[in-house]
């Protein structure tokens, strides 16, 4: 008797969530009572509440509250963005009676409740059975047809289509994103720059030069490039003759551009008893000059025994 029971609760169920329970507003929102339905007896205790909302616009219902006799006794928050929704309360009555549930739907243009449904509550009955004649007085539902088939109800083909297509869009498996192996950045290390900068050119002007009572300016000249950049440049001289052989200067070369740096010296620095003077004595002979490149690491490139000839002006 009690399969039988249940059986019939479960059709009667289905046939009212899918049939005349939902309710349209000017909104859009609709909502319709899935559990309990109409004339169902319940035990004294707590009982879920279930029910389905939609928007006429395919989405939208942001809330289903549950009311009995007309006061809210909760709520369940809903995915704005799905077709069809579903909320569940559990009710605890306070005491047996009779009351009247029902479902509301929110939505941003409004709300709207379901159609009303009829319950009571008994302390006679263990569980929820249909009541045949929808009171509180008949805890029994009716037994079954004779051939042993449950109740059924024809439902329209626009409302049958619409109801599979809802529950089927509701119940879709959501889609996994695709898997995505995050690919380290290839990293070439940079060579260290170990090599001194490489010299281009040399270049001297005039050859000879001279010292003495005529000019004795000289000019010194050369290009060189790093790939770590250019630090400093420096040249170095001595004057020579035969034997003797003089103190080396150093001078700071000067950027003249196209990566060449250059340094002019006057042979009579000093006075007329100039550098030249000091070494050569009138005599003529050579000036032996070098060029040192730095760049920015500290690499050095040394080039030496650059020779121009220098000669005695008297007067």
């Amino acid at each position: 008797m009690k399969k039988i029971i249940l059986l019939f609760l479960s059709v009667a169920l289905l046939l009212s969530a899918c049939s005349g329970g939902a309710s349209m507003s000017a909104s859009g929102a609709q909502a319709w009572l899935d559990q309990p339905v109409n004339g169902t007896v319940l035990p004294l205790g707590v009982f879920p509440l279930k029910a389905h909302a939609r928007h006429a616009s395919g989405s939208g219902i942001t809330r289903i509250e549950f009311l009995v006799n007309g006061v809210p006794v909760g709520a369940v928050d809903t995915d704005a963005a799905a077709p069809l929704v579903y909320g569940e309360v559990n009710w605890n009555p306070s005491s047996p009676g009779e009351y009247q549930l029902a479902a509301r739907a929110y939505a941003a243009d409004g709300s709207s409740d379901s159609a009303p449904v009829q319950v009571c509550v008994s302390n006679n009955v263990s569980e929820a059975v249909l009541s045949p004649n929808g009171g509180c007085g008949a805890p029994e539902a009716p037994a079954a047809p004779a051939d042993g088939t449950a109740p059924t109800e024809t439902l329209p083909p626009d409302k049958a289509t619409e109801v599979a297509a809802l529950t089927q869009t509701a119940l879709a498996p959501t889609a996994l994103p695709p898997t995505f192996t995050p690919v380290p950045p290839t990293h070439t290390p940079v060579p260290v720059d170990t090599q001194g900068p490489e010299v281009k050119s040399l270049f001297q002007t005039p050859n000879p030069t001279y010292y003495g009572a005529c000019s004795g300016s000289f000019t010194m000249q050369a290009a060189g490039v790093d790939p770590s950049g250019i630090a400093s440049v420096q040249f170095g001289y001595r004057y020579e003759t035969g034997s003797i052989v003089g103190p080396g200067y150093v001078v700071n070369g000067n950027f003249i551009g196209n990566a060449t740096y250059s340094v002019t010296i006057d042979n009579n620095a000093g006075g007329v008893q100039g550098r030249a003077m000091d070494t050569l004595g009138g005599a003529n002979g050579v000036i032996r000059w070098f060029v040192q490149f730095t760049d920015s690491l500290g690499n050095v490139t040394f080039v030496t025994d650059q020779i121009v000839q220098i000669q005695y002006c008297p007067g």
